[in-house]
């Protein structure tokens, strides 16, 4: 033993507090170079228990008391309590206007409809953040800071999330946006961007309309076909902003296409929102969507998605099933997830022994080489339930050449797959930090790994990748399918191929019931710090593990961690605040 002396919104965001613990999660680490509460609907799904699915277990619901609590008077932490930061923070979402295209998300706000958008995510820093709203219109905010949870901080809902409501007479009107942020270290960085208030640039979807509407807020579309005509080609709404009223819906694009949703630049709307307050269920197992060249500042909010494609409509299986893939030779910027909630995720038909084993995942970006997107979010999403187990998948996320990757306040439940947030080869200056995946595997089911990054240069070998962190998470891997002599499922992995990397690979701050894998050491700078290990170390892990600021336990039996993932016992009595994933 080492012992170290030194909803969906308003569920995703609920990164600290009870995530009712079953048996859990991997996360796997190999390094990388009408309503203004704003899509609460996918929330009010769960507790009301009523999705098309079925009924979610009682376990699967939150304690709906996050947001009590009260404001610190100082953000800064004391000292020893945060660790410093590996990388400079960068902000990767929102970018500044002479960045994205006219059409992107944040530069456009429908009078009456509450604006919602995370206000600055950051990759690197040291967490957590403070932000504050430099300039913006009258009555927008930001959720400033954690809060004060009995002796715990935790985030609010509103954290680092911009909320506003736009006045009918702001229509025609563009509003300037400064959000700042300032790490535990004091390092600022700025987000600024302008957003116009303009209901042209909108499309209305709802199950009491009719695709014969012009698609507007009192004559809305009925389904999908509405906008997207039938035709890959047809860009009778290219670049438009789609809201879904609550109602359960089965999008299907072009007949010519499989019935798939194939988004080429330039011909389709961009980004799709669930309508603040309501239900939005997608219906995922009839089409895929699949994007394709230059399709950047992509958005996708607040929306439910049930399910995979596993047969075409001719009948022909799908051996590996992609809800949303992301194509072409000039890929893609600027892509963000936020607040959704995703069910029933498979690795695609079982039809001979080689479905499931060539990356089947929710989200899917392939190896381009040496053309690479950047500044991908996925922000305060639950991914809830997959499988069966394949090879090979399914992953909630898997993404090769990408740079500056964010996974931040996500949380994963009932996943039985190769992992989860999965950046698979040839990325860079990615951080998976303060996601929930207390509760992600049950029962026995598998999973091999999650929350990795492919750290080698396998697609592009001019590109050395490197600046990975994996922190201030809470990780349980139970009982799985275990090779010989194994005990306990794989939670943190971190490796590297042959090529040096750039950058180090940082695992610090996280809570962790689960084995932590290192290997090949030589090729690039392993830190492990601040950590609360049960489990078990593997191949290069020891020295890693051992020669930073832990606490490390090969015990099973040994009272470390309660149900909920909190430190317990004489562990949280020397280690709270300064060891494991809670705030203090």
């Amino acid at each position: 033993m080492f012992n170290c002396f030194s909803s969906v919104q308003h569920i995703a965001q609920r990164r600290h507090v009870n995530v009712l613990a079953g048996a859990l999660f991997a996360s796997s680490l190999v390094a990388c170079g009408g309503s203004p509460s704003g899509g609460d609907g996918a929330v009010d799904a769960a507790r009301d228990a009523t999705v098309d699915s079925g009924t979610l277990p009682d376990a699967a619901i939150e304690d709906a008391a996050v947001d009590s609590g009260t404001v610190p008077a100082d953000f800064h932490l004391p000292a020893g309590h945060f660790h410093p930061a590996i990388v400079e923070p960068v902000v990767v979402y929102p970018r500044p206007d002479s960045e994205t295209n006219d059409y992107a998300r944040h530069r456009w706000a429908y009078p009456g409809i509450e604006y919602r958008i995370p206000g600055a995510v950051v990759q690197g820093g040291a967490w957590p953040f403070y932000y504050e709203l430099i300039d913006g219109p009258p009555g927008a905010t930001i959720g400033a800071q954690l809060v004060m949870r009995g002796e715990v901080r935790v985030a609010p809902d509103d954290y680092g999330v911009i909320r506003w409501t736009p006045r009918s007479e702001d229509e025609g009107a563009t509003f300037d946006f400064h959000v700042r942020v300032t790490d535990q270290e004091d390092s600022v960085v700025d987000a600024l961007w302008t957003v116009t208030v303009d209901s042209s640039h909108f499309i209305f979807v709802s199950e009491t309309g009719d695709d014969s509407n012009p698609g507007t807020i009192d004559r809305p579309f009925a389904t999908t076909a509405g906008w997207y005509h039938g035709d890959v080609n047809d860009t009778t709404y290219a670049g438009k902003l789609v809201y879904y009223r609550g109602g359960n819906y089965q999008p299907v694009g072009a007949a010519s296409r499989k019935e798939n949703l194939p988004i080429e630049a330039g011909k389709k709307p961009m980004s799709f929102m669930a309508y603040p307050g309501e239900n939005v269920v997608f219906d995922a197992t009839r089409a895929n969507w699949t994007f394709w060249a230059r399709c950047d500042d992509v958005f996708f909010s607040g929306i439910h998605f049930d399910g995979s494609k596993l047969v075409q409509p001719d009948g022909t299986p799908i051996r590996n099933s992609r809800n949303i893939a992301f194509y072409g030779e000039r890929n893609e910027h600027r892509i963000t997830f936020f607040e959704n909630r995703v069910s029933n995720i498979q690795p695609g038909n079982p039809a001979d022994d080689r479905f499931g084993n060539d990356n089947p995942a929710f989200v899917w970006r392939p190896s381009t080489h040496a053309v690479r997107g950047s500044n991908w979010v996925f922000v305060n999403n639950v991914f809830d339930g997959s499988g069966p187990f394949r090879g090979n998948g399914p992953s909630a996320v898997s993404l090769s050449c990408v740079s500056y990757i964010v996974y931040e306040g996500n949380i994963v439940r009932n996943w039985e797959g190769t992992g989860t947030f999965y950046d698979k080869s040839n990325a860079d200056h990615v951080t998976e930090r303060n996601n929930d995946l207390w509760a992600a595997t049950s029962g026995g089911a598998a999973l091999g790994h999650a929350m990795g990054a492919g750290m080698s240069d396998s697609y592009d070998p001019s590109h050395n990748p490197g600046y990975f962190e994996v922190c201030w998470n809470r990780i349980r891997v139970d009982r799985t399918r275990l090779p010989s002599g194994v005990t306990v499922g794989m939670a943190i992995q971190v490796g590297l191929g042959s090529t040096p990397g750039d950058g180090p690979a940082a695992v610090y701050r996280n809570s962790i019931y689960g084995s932590v894998w290192f290997n090949r050491v030589a090729n690039y700078e392993g830190i492990a710090e601040g950590n609360v290990i049960q489990g078990e170390l593997r191949q290069d892990a020891p020295a890693i593990v051992g020669a930073g600021d832990n606490f490390y336990t090969d015990d099973l039996t040994e009272t470390v961690f309660d149900a909920d993932g909190a430190l317990t016992g004489a562990v949280r009595a020397s280690y709270l605040g300064t060891h494991g994933a809670e705030v203090q």
